[in-house]
């Protein structure tokens, strides 16, 4: 999933006929979410955790996405998605009742 994708849903979710409504919605100016749609910008951790809040999902998910769409390098982009797998991984361990903290 593109950092784009989640502005769709958050679109979708809330039935925002407008990108204009969406940032509206996410609290910035409608400059921003073209920027952010023609790739001129990604969004920063800030912008993440509102689009998170706005999804009801983990804010780390989003976050991962925005920085492996920022990463300069290969291995920037690397580090990133091994982040967000493991993350996703964990998560849904815990989820499920494995690892340390299970009962």
């Amino acid at each position: 999933m593109k950092t784009i994708d989640y502005l769709d849903a958050v679109k979708t979710r809330h039935r925002l006929p407008s990108d204009y409504a969406l940032a509206k919605r996410l609290g910035v100016a409608p400059a921003n979410i073209s920027s952010y749609r023609s790739g001129r910008r990604i969004i920063d951790d800030d912008m993440a955790l509102a689009i998170a809040l706005e999804l009801a999902i983990n804010p780390l998910q989003v976050i991962a996405t925005a920085n492996i769409e920022r990463a300069k390098t290969p291995e920037q982009r690397e580090r990133w998605s091994g982040v967000m797998e493991k993350f996703s991984v964990s998560f849904r361990n815990l989820l499920l009742g494995y690892g340390p903290h299970a009962a």
